[in-house]
């Protein structure tokens, strides 16, 4: 297992060899890779005295450790509203994407299982700090760590000072005074944080995301804040898109599709029972046996509303299966609806458990786990509509919000 030191720096490249030494000091693992995190003219500063001035170099040597090739320090310099490099974050749409930025860096850093990371929170503005502490704590795995250095009077944030060495090497500060940097003591300050990488979409805790799925660091704290903050939370469903839009106090955080019209019909079927609290998706009837049947109905129904296709309640559901998959296939496949799995589920009855799984899957790909097991299709209705904590067998299912919650069906 490999390290990666992550650091966000301003004007002050000392930090990186502080950390270092640290580390070194701990006896940490020393790290394979640095990946600093810092504006342009911090970039200038940091490539003048780590590369160019050799303060890099000279730190492994007095510690017997390997150089950094440079394909090893990889440096990010952040970017403003409008994607461009920025000498400094002065509005609030800058501070914005530099949230976003630091936050796919967390990211993309740990979904890669093959290194740990270590992130120093040491230099940079307050505001890049509290972002990379925050993305620590929402990205951060078991092993992975963040740390402040502790440097001693009289050679924190000297401009000469870069580490302890083992032989008397003197500088000066403004006051004259001298300073021996071989009785400089540098440590690491472990800083504990919270992990909250299990609520997080599982989509975020992979390295790949979908084109136009990145979100980005207000929605994603808006969608953890809602999962704890239900009453808060409202849906749209747009019934002609098949869009499900997730409201915070009625401004839309994020916009979610579902990956074919069956599982939609479905969706909408259960918040039209949660909406209308009529008890009319109770799990067993009478005679105690599975409402597979009538549910298959329900989603047909729906069906033809979407597919503009004819669908008689009244009638066996045979026939209409049989004239649909005849007629219409053609249209089923534009709604990403598999013949087979069509007349399985409409003539079979309706497999809940299946199709509630693919929801789940789906919702917990792309949302915080607090707002997925709200939206997620579960048994939360008894047999009258009464809303329950979680209904017993014999109940009804639904969504796990209030009628008033749901927005967009009639």
């Amino acid at each position: 297992m490999s390290l990666t030191l992550l650091a966000v720096t301003g004007m002050t490249p000392q930090v990186i060899t502080e950390t270092l030494y640290g580390l070194h000091r701990q006896r940490s693992l020393w790290p394979s890779r640095l990946h600093i995190i810092t504006t342009q003219v911090g970039q200038a500063t940091l490539e003048k005295s780590l590369f160019v001035g050799q303060k890099l170099a000279a730190l492994c040597d007095e510690l017997n450790m390997p150089h950094y090739r440079r394909d090893q320090v990889h440096i990010d310099v952040v970017p403003d509203a409008e994607g461009h490099a920025v000498n400094d974050a002065r509005t609030l749409a800058d501070h914005e994407a530099l949230a976003d930025f630091i936050m796919q860096t967390v990211r993309e850093l740990t979904a890669d299982d093959s290194t740990n990371l270590h992130a120093s929170i040491a230099g940079g503005r307050k505001t890049m700090t509290f972002y990379l502490g925050y993305a620590m704590s929402l990205f951060g795995r078991p092993d992975d760590r963040m740390s402040h250095v502790l440097v001693s009077e009289g050679y924190e944030s000297h401009p000469e000072f870069f580490f302890p060495t083992r032989s008397s090497q003197w500088i000066k500060d403004r006051n004259g005074r001298e300073w021996d940097m071989a009785k400089a003591d540098v440590s690491l300050a472990d800083i504990p944080f919270i992990r909250q990488r299990d609520q997080l979409p599982n989509m975020l805790q992979q390295q790949w995301q979908p084109k136009g799925k990145l979100i980005s660091f207000r929605q994603l704290v808006e969608l953890i804040n809602l999962g704890a903050q239900p009453h808060r939370l409202a849906i749209h469903l747009d019934t002609s898109s098949q869009k499900l839009d997730v409201l915070a106090e009625g401004e839309t955080v994020y916009t979610l599709t579902f990956g074919g019209l069956f599982d939609w019909c479905w969706y909408e079927v259960v918040a039209l029972a949660t909406l209308h609290r009529d008890g009319s998706l109770r799990r067993h009837t009478d005679d105690g046996e599975e409402n597979t049947a009538y549910f298959g109905h329900a989603v047909m129904a729906r069906l033809a509303v979407h597919l503009g296709l004819p669908y008689d309640a009244e009638r066996d559901l045979r026939p209409q299966v049989e004239e649909w998959l005849c007629k219409h296939e053609d249209a089923l496949e534009a709604a990403r609806i598999r013949p087979v799995d069509f007349e399985s589920s409409m003539l079979r009855g309706l497999n809940v458990s299946q199709v509630n799984n693919r929801i789940k899957r789906r919702l917990n790909a792309e949302l915080p786990s607090g707002v997925a097991l709200r939206l997620s299709p579960g048994l939360y209705f008894d047999d009258s509509g009464v809303k329950q904590t979680r209904a017993r067998k014999g109940g009804g299912y639904g969504l796990n919000i209030e009628p008033e919650q749901i927005i967009g069906l009639i």
